[in-house]
């Protein structure tokens, strides 16, 4: 007998089903929050097995690929392939031969993939055409016209990007930005699959949101890869003029990634440190939900540049940062920004150290207008609800 499973996809899914789920990780971790892990969860209770495949990019810490087995709802067995050192080619070409070991040892017929990235989608449509596989979705969570430096590797990518588009049952994509942005960059709009919208979102089920009595008031947040163009260096910067308006000021960074030994240098060059506080990376996506529960801002300062490929995808920090009621302050960066700043949810600042210090002073010290606008924040969360949205893409795939 069909499960419900044919309500949320017209691929025909039942309890018995199998779901294969392909990603790539900079930093490991079994709890939710990233697009692949709400996936994964998503599906846990609704068929029988799913296989969890995982892969390093070459800056990850652990740089083995992993294939958890889920049967019922239960992890019930995990293999690890051994480290993988060398270029960073090495291991877009490792990827698809460790695939195929895993697709290997689960030696069943898969109902779905969802495979995030073009590598892994294209590295998983010869198993579709011998049969082994009946669909396939392109999960599209980043897209950038000018993804690698260098212009062979760059050609590559755009190369199995395409064929991704062409070959792949389904696309979802975090923004249409990444529809237009491919259009522009030679994929044939006639020859490309159906592309369905499925926006970053937070789990508000798995949200505990706290009274504004018991969060730190004077405390705002970053969450995320640190990296230069993450923009956390202007809040460093924006730090000594907010410290001489709201002296117990504190600025929580949570995360970790090459830029951060900059920031750390920075913070102690304007005597920031005291209010300043590195808190790594949180293994469990529980425990970073709780820590924003409790802060008072988010923060989102990505460099407007054209390169930024957050320019032409749907971050998720802004739409976690709305999940646990805290107003954001965003540069005009991804589409999202202007949604938070129309709907009174926080601000839009430039990429300007005096004009974020404003917008930062302006909602620690007014109580009424951040009452108001955390209330707004809360609001908008329930169009960014992680499960809500999944449910919609799979209607329309």
């Amino acid at each position: 007998m069909k499960a419900d499973l044919s309500y949320y996809l017209a691929v025909e899914l039942s309890k018995d089903s199998s779901v294969l789920i392909l990603s790539h990780f900079y930093k490991r971790t079994q709890s939710g929050g990233g697009p692949p892990q709400e996936i994964r969860d998503f599906f846990l209770p609704k068929v029988k097995n799913i296989y969890y495949v995982e892969h390093p990019f070459p800056y990850a810490t652990d740089r083995r690929s992993s294939l958890t087995i889920y049967e019922n709802g239960k992890n019930i067995k995990q293999y690890f392939t051994p480290n993988v050192k060398g270029p960073e080619l090495l291991f877009y070409i490792m990827d698809p031969l460790f695939t195929l070991y895993f697709l290997a040892l689960s030696k069943t017929r898969l109902d779905l993939c969802i495979a995030l990235d073009n590598l892994n989608t294209v590295s998983v449509l010869p198993f579709k055409k011998v049969g082994l596989i009946k669909k396939i979705v392109f999960y599209t969570i980043d897209y950038n016209p000018k993804r690698f430096e260098n212009k062979i590797l760059n050609e590559i990518y755009h190369f199995l990007d395409r064929i991704a588009c062409y070959w792949a049952d389904a696309i979802w994509v975090l923004s249409k930005k990444m529809d237009s942005a491919r259009i522009g960059n030679r994929v044939n709009s006639k020859k490309m699959a159906k592309s369905i919208l499925l926006p970053m979102g937070a789990n508000l089920k798995r949200i505990k949101i706290l009274p504004v009595s018991k969060i730190k008031r004077n405390q705002m947040v970053y969450a995320g890869y640190l990296l230069e163009k993450q923009g956390v260096q202007l809040v460093l910067e924006a730090m000594p003029r907010v410290i001489a308006k709201i002296p117990n000021v504190m600025f929580v960074i949570i995360g970790q990634g090459e830029y951060e030994k900059k920031l750390k240098e920075l913070a102690r060059g304007l005597k920031i440190s005291k209010h300043v506080k590195f808190k790594g990376f949180i293994k469990k996506h529980e425990d970073l939900e709780k820590e924003l529960c409790e802060s008072a801002i988010g923060i989102a300062p990505y460099v407007d540049d054209p390169d930024n490929f957050t320019r032409y995808t749907d971050p998720g920090k802004p739409k976690l940062y709305l999940g646990t009621g805290l107003p954001v302050v965003i540069t005009d960066v991804p589409a999202i920004a202007r949604i938070i700043q129309q709907k009174k949810a926080g601000f839009i600042t430039k990429y300007d150290s005096e004009d974020l210090a404003k917008k930062i002073i302006k909602l620690l010290s007014d109580d009424s207008l951040y009452k108001r606008y955390r209330s707004n924040a809360l609001i908008l969360s329930k169009d960014y609800d992680t499960n809500t949205l999944i449910t919609k893409a799979l209607r329309e795939t």
